[in-house]
């Protein structure tokens, strides 16, 4: 049982601030506003250093990693079943915690009923902590946390009431041991979702400086075929002005054998008067 008109926490207030800034540097980002109700300090703390890692980590992969390599790979080269299996690593790992907390929950909860207490009528202090999925996978983990928090809180009213042990040392210790295991398993989704980020995010740079390089040769080649495209018209110019000045000079020089054709018959038209008129 839940207490009523539980306090709301924006995310501003329970959020780490981290070099991430990815709410900060993608506005954009479609992202379905919502809530967590938690009560247990350690889960809150999970969630405080996880939750952005995890938005971050999912969006790359998931978004992001798709539009790099879609815009810089071709498709004879780019093979999604091979560079996004950490998609389906990640949502196997989420499922086992799904199962490992649902396990987990249905377990107290008969240890509760066998020790006459109902599990509906547990007390839970919880708040509603504000929230912003951009991935399912952040829904998943979100809602692995409020398991997470359902299970400690069935774990704390089995110690309460001496159902984890008679003894209470032996009771502390089993206590402690949940909760280092809750802890851990939590903490392994941001490491997992982080390390498929790093695997994929290197993916991508090496995609993206492969394909710079692809750029930079094909602009060397394309300027060259430029210049050499220059070249043959600079050369096809240059051959057709020698031509047009070849015939240019041809003319002329026609011209002066003409007008020496002339003036020689001319010459020897006189000089044929002459001799005649001496004669």
């Amino acid at each position: 049982m839940t207490q009523q008109n539980p306090q709301f926490v924006k995310m501003s207030k329970w959020m780490r601030k981290s070099s991430m800034q990815f709410f900060d540097r993608n506005p954009d980002v479609l992202g379905v506003p919502s809530f967590v109700p938690l009560g247990h300090k350690m889960v809150v703390d999970v969630m405080s250093t996880g939750f952005e890692a995890v938005t971050r980590d999912t969006f790359f992969i998931t978004c992001r990693a798709r539009q790099i390599l879609s815009n810089n790979l071709k498709s004879d080269v780019y093979r999604e079943e091979d560079i996004f299996k950490a998609e389906l690593e990640l949502n196997k790992l989420l499922d086992q915690m799904h199962e490992y907390f649902d396990t987990r929950i249905h377990q107290g909860e008969l240890k509760l009923q066998m020790g006459g207490f109902d599990p509906a009528s547990m007390q839970r202090l919880v708040s509603n902590y504000e929230t912003k999925s951009c991935t399912n996978a952040v829904t998943q983990y979100l809602d692995i946390l409020a398991k997470a928090d359902n299970y400690l809180t069935i774990v704390q009213y089995l110690w309460v009431t001496s159902e984890l042990s008679d003894n209470p040392n032996e009771a502390m210790q089993v206590k402690l041991n949940i909760e280092r295991e809750v802890k851990t398993n939590l903490y392994a989704i941001a490491r997992a979702s982080t390390g498929h980020y790093n695997n994929i995010r290197r993916i991508c740079n090496e995609v993206v400086e492969k394909r710079k390089v692809e750029r930079a040769k094909q602009s060397e080649r394309d300027k060259e075929r430029e210049a050499q495209a220059k070249q043959k018209a600079a050369q096809k110019t240059a051959k057709k002005a020698a031509a047009a000045e070849k015939r240019k000079e041809e003319a002329r020089l026609r011209r002066e054998t003409e007008r020496k054709d002339a003036l020689s018959v001319a010459q020897s038209h006189q000089d044929q008067l002459v001799t005649a008129a001496a004669a």
